[in-house]
């Protein structure tokens, strides 16, 4: 039976004689002397290519670990003779004959061995576990620097909003004193003025009262019908004044402090990524408008064919098709499709079940309808203009919002000051809060902004585009808008490859480039009711490509 024994001295694999072991060839994995190193490896058969290393750059010894003599930790006064592989464990003979007899038993050099191997796997997998730990507390150490500059940046947003709030609060109150004043000084004129008269008047009437009772106390027959009928006479035709009518001080009405005015903090993502789960290929250049219908049912359109597809996996079939010219398209929660077709004054709808294609219950006489979004409860909400679209605006821009039978709740065309809002409406959507976000097309080269509208068409919130990504050479041109499963907006831009987040509000949130995840010239968007996102592109124009979808995760 082998057993453990004393030191074990290690010879010259070639010689096994000589033990002062000072060299090793890698490839025949050999230990060897000076002598045998010299004399007898370099007879091997390419031997010349073998790379030979010394002891100590291998980290080796010439001596052996010593293994003997290990004391039995459950018999006293017993050595370790061997070593179970089965229980991982140093045993002596009466161990061997109580417990581990039949069991896996190795040499104690080979236990060694077996325990270094798994001591350096286990030192190995420590050392990797440091690691990501020490990259773990970089990161901690990262977000804490991104979170302070953000505490910062912050807080001082805030610090200049109330500086900007206060400057404005006492422009507008110095404005309201002044006007006040203004009232108040002509109103007090008129009055001083009114008053001066009715004292004259009175003055006059008190010397004819006098008059009056020095001829009643007279007694003088004669001087009473003389002096007093002329008297009589003269106060008929004196008539009295009736009091002036003045215009009241007005009364001071406090406006309501609000989010909307002041801001407010939220918990928003600041990555600005977003991830791509998958990639459709269709058959058409330009994916224009865009809305899913269904879980798995999208109808897509490149302005003049109009498709409605399957998703399959990964691939797009397509199931219904028609040629029509369109301008805005949305489904409602009967999977019905809504159209704005060209010059309409009414939404076309192509029926869920059968296909057919009608005229709608909505309709907005005597415009022309611009776009269309339909909410989850049914409500519809359209953009509409008449005349023609020319910049300035000539004409009316309005927002209709209808309920489900397509009578009007609300028509939202002009501001506080009576101007009007819109120059043309090119795109909607509603957020969960009951916000309104409008696309506002200012300009013939594109260059809009971004209105945010309450439920009863107060003008809250609007979104001119970002110093970091727009200038005078890359104008905001915004197109599409979309609110997002958290209630944020996504707003895309109509010749570069940005996306905008705003909060419901309309705050600005960040920007996305989407090349980074490979979304070229991303325009409009969907969204299911489960949550899945998709964005549709457009191709340059002189690509023969076919315009791609994709379902994207926001991150």
């Amino acid at each position: 039976m082998a057993h453990g024994g004393g030191q074990v001295p290690v010879f010259c694999s070639l010689c096994e004689e000589d033990t002062r072991i000072t060299w090793k060839c890698l490839n025949c994995d050999m230990l060897m002397c000076d002598k045998c190193k010299e004399k007898i490896h370099v007879k091997f058969k390419f031997a010349k290519d073998h790379k030979v290393v010394s002891i100590e750059e291998l980290g080796l010894h010439e001596d052996e670990i010593d293994l003997s003599n290990i004391n039995c930790k459950t018999h006293a006064g017993q050595t370790c003779v061997l070593f179970c592989q089965s229980c991982v464990y140093l045993v002596c003979p009466l161990c061997i004959s109580e417990t581990h007899n039949g069991h896996g038993l190795v040499t104690i050099k080979e236990g060694y061995e077996i325990l270094i191997s798994k001591l350096k796997t286990r030192g190995k997998n420590i050392g990797t576990n440091i690691h990501e730990l020490e990259k773990r507390k970089e990161e901690v150490k990262d977000v804490d620097r991104a979170e302070l500059s953000q505490f910062e940046n912050t807080l001082k947003k805030i610090k200049d909003q109330n500086v900007q709030l206060k400057k404005e609060v006492d422009q507008h109150t110095k404005k309201l004193e002044t006007e006040l004043i203004k009232k108040w000084e002509d109103l007090h004129r008129c009055t001083e003025t009114e008053e001066k008269e009715v004292s004259l008047l009175i003055e006059s009437l008190a010397s004819k009262k006098s008059v009056v009772d020095d001829i009643i106390q007279s007694n003088d027959g004669k001087r009473i019908f003389v002096d007093g009928l002329e008297l009589v006479q003269s106060m008929e035709e004196t008539v009295t004044s009736p009091c002036s009518k003045f215009d009241s001080i007005p009364t001071f009405l406090p406006g309501e402090i609000t989010a909307y005015n002041i801001g407010s903090l939220e918990n928003v993502s600041t990555k600005g990524e977003i991830k791509i789960i998958k990639q459709f290929d269709t058959e058409i250049s330009n994916v224009m408008f865009m809305a899913a219908c269904s879980e798995d049912t999208l109808w897509i359109t490149n302005q003049e064919v109009l498709q409605k597809v399957k998703i399959e996996g990964r691939s797009l079939k397509i199931i219904d098709q028609k040629n029509i010219k369109i301008y805005g398209m949305a489904c409602t929660p009967s999977e019905d499709l809504l159209l704005v077709t060209a010059g309409g004054s009414v939404l076309k709808q192509i029926s869920g079940q059968t296909g057919e294609m009608t005229d709608s219950k909505y309709k907005v006489k005597g415009f022309v309808l611009s776009t269309v979004h339909v909410n989850s409860d049914g409500k519809v909400t359209t953009g509409a203009y008449s005349g023609e679209i020319v910049y300035p605006a000539v004409g009316r821009r309005v927002v209709v919002v209808m309920d489900k039978s397509g009578k009007h709740d609300t028509t939202i065309e002009y501001d506080t000051q009576g101007k009007s809002i819109f120059t043309y409406v090119m795109n909607i959507t509603r957020t969960n809060n009951g916000n309104i976000c409008v696309v506002d097309q200012l300009s013939e080269d594109w260059r809009g902004r971004v209105v945010i509208l309450s439920e009863d068409g107060d003008v809250l919130n609007t979104f001119n585009g970002n110093p970091e990504v727009n200038t005078d050479k890359i104008p905001f041109e915004p197109i599409y808008v979309l609110t997002t499963p958290f209630d944020n907006i996504i707003v895309s831009n109509r010749n570069h490859n940005i996306l905008y987040f705003l909060n419901n509000s309309g705050n600005y949130i960040r920007y996305c480039d989407t090349r980074k995840p490979g979304i070229l010239y991303p325009r409009p968007f969907c969204s299911t009711e489960a949550g899945h996102t998709y964005v549709g592109c457009v191709t340059p124009i002189d690509s023969s490509d076919k315009a791609k979808i994709y379902e994207v995760d926001i991150l």
